[in-house]
């Protein structure tokens, strides 16, 4: 399946209207099926669905279920109207439901497969593209006659334009982390070497559904007879949500991943022919499967228990754990703990100082050997959502790490590269237009729409706020103090990053005091202007 041929899909739903857009994964082959044409069309839909892997952004489910109804016409004509009030009924199922959907086609979800949560228009912010959301119509009303070409030409542009930024993530993913060999290595084990000689299609199909980590929980739960052992939820260390930031005596104690492995393919789960098997799995996939976390979360809090009673005993404080990882505060000779995890526990910990130690209620700021690590709220990559504005996790670093003045640092990174100050906005709420010196005008029609993704930026000629309106305060992640001030009006970016040339609309103003009132208001002592 590695050297299959690909196609890209999306699904756009409205009461009285679909359409299906496939592209050739990077080819210039775009197909488009929709109520309009289906019937006339369908045949072509067949055979790409049929003969080709058909990769889709969090298909599995409900547009994996659509390709299904659209199937089941393969060879009968299909009346619009019942066409559409089935695919609607699909749509109006719980998630639950229909992520129990059987599939029957090649399906790759590349969100399921590499457990993304970002989305596609996170990632289009990420690389700097044109987040372009739909505000020409309701998908949960009729597209009306008076203006329907008109509309359907722009849902159907609006899903190609899915289907390329899926296409790029598929690639993006791929170059970093091709896991068809996994997969197809997964597929062997399980099928006892058939998947390779001959297996029919149907019974490839059954198995393709499911990502690495489902396909290792068959091969345990069926091939090996392991039942799910039982997660033990207790944390060992109760840490509370404080801000600070620390630049000494601060260490990083990790549980190594050599021992977890040990540990986990020793334990009496396993019989002595199951580890002929268990060789042929990478150590990461094994590490991280859902299916087995229980054993390895037993085996790390074994240790992290240990640990407890010893830093009880020392008087060392845990400022923070993180994964597999331990961060402490140990103000006295550290010979003593380092002497102890040589002689004993050299193959299970290893320590690291940390230069510098920031923690903001769960998320972590930290350098080690001159590299910069963030956790939560504070990582950020081309996968992974933007949940802190990443232009603020920079001065944060620069402020508390390299003691530069906010001001000074917000000026200078501007300089450098002034795309770092887009801001990605998840709306949940309404947000309100505002007149010319920041007011909101909360009666007005032109407001950026609920659950919609923008680009932003704060803008000395902004039209919008971000406001919630039942408790009258600014929602933090856009701007604190008074909502009717001159500070924190937004504007919305319309094209790429690369097609925007205002700069000079930029309101640095805004970002300092932003700035400013985030470190006074989450690190207090700790601020100095």
């Amino acid at each position: 399946m590695k050297k299959a041929r690909k196609y890209v899909f999306d699904i756009e739903v409205f009461p009285n209207y679909f359409c299906v857009v496939t592209k050739q994964l990077n080819g210039k082959d775009v197909f488009v099926i929709d109520s309009d044409n289906f019937n006339q069309q369908k045949k072509r839909l067949y055979d790409i669905v049929s003969k080709n892997v058909m990769i889709s952004y969090a298909g599995h489910g409900f547009d994996d279920l659509i390709i299904n109804e659209l199937l089941r016409y393969k060879n009968r004509v299909a009346k619009r109207y019942i066409l559409n009030k089935n695919i609607n009924e699909i749509q109006n199922l719980y998630k639950e439901k229909y992520k129990n959907g059987k599939c029957e086609f090649y399906s790759y979800d590349v969100a399921d497969e590499y457990d993304l949560k970002l989305g596609v228009k996170g990632f289009e912010f990420n690389l700097g593209d044109n987040i372009e959301e739909q505000d020409f119509a309701n998908f949960n009303k009729n597209i009306k006659k008076e203006n329907y070409d008109e509309i359907v030409e722009k849902v159907v542009d609006y899903c190609l334009k899915d289907v390329l930024a899926t296409e790029k993530m598929y690639n993006y993913v791929i170059d970093n982390k091709n896991n068809w060999e996994e997969k197809e290595n997964l597929l062997n084990i399980i099928t006892k070497g058939n998947y390779k000689n001959g297996m029919k299609l149907k019974t490839k199909i059954k198995y393709l559904y499911y990502n690495n980590d489902k396909l290792l929980s068959l091969i345990l739960k069926n091939n090996l007879n392991i039942e799910q052992p039982r997660m033990i939820p207790k944390k060992v260390f109760k840490i509370g949500e404080e801000s600070y930031f620390l630049n000494d005596n601060v260490y990083k104690l990790s549980i190594k991943n050599d021992f977890l492995y040990k540990s986990l393919v020793e334990n009496k789960i396993f019989k002595k022919n199951d580890l002929n098997i268990l060789k042929k799995i990478s150590k990461n996939l094994l590490l991280q499967s859902s299916y087995l976390r229980g054993i390895i979360k037993k085996y790390e809090r074994i240790i992290l228990k240990k640990l407890k009673k010893y830093f009880r005993k020392e008087n060392i404080k845990v400022l923070e754990v993180f994964e597999n990882e331990v961060f402490l505060l140990i103000d006295k000779n550290l010979e003593e703990l380092k002497n102890k995890m040589e002689n004993k526990y050299s193959d299970i910990l290893e320590i690291n100082y940390i230069n510098n130690f920031l923690k903001d209620k769960k998320s972590l700021l930290y350098e080690i050997d001159k590299k910069i690590i963030g956790t939560n709220e504070f990582d950020y990559g081309d996968l992974i959502i933007p949940k802190q504005h990443i232009w603020m996790i920079k001065v944060l670093k620069n402020y508390f790490f390299d003691k530069e003045n906010v001001e000074t640092e917000i000026k200078e990174l501007f300089l450098k590269n002034p795309d770092v100050f887009f801001l990605y906005a998840s709306v949940y709420e309404s947000v309100y237009a505002c007149n010319s010196k920041g007011k909101v005008i909360y009666e007005d029609n032109d407001r950026l729409r609920k659950n919609r993704k923008y680009r932003l930026y704060f803008s000395k000629t902004g039209n919008y706020k971000v406001v919630i309106q039942e408790k009258n305060k600014y929602y933090k992640k856009f701007g604190f103090g008074d909502i009717n001030s001159n500070l924190y009006k937004v504007k919305k970016v319309e094209t790429s990053v690369n097609e925007f040339k205002n700069y000079e609309d930029i309101d640095l103003c805004s970002y300092i005091d932003y700035a400013k009132s985030y470190i006074d208001g989450n690190f207090g002592e700790n601020s100095n202007f």
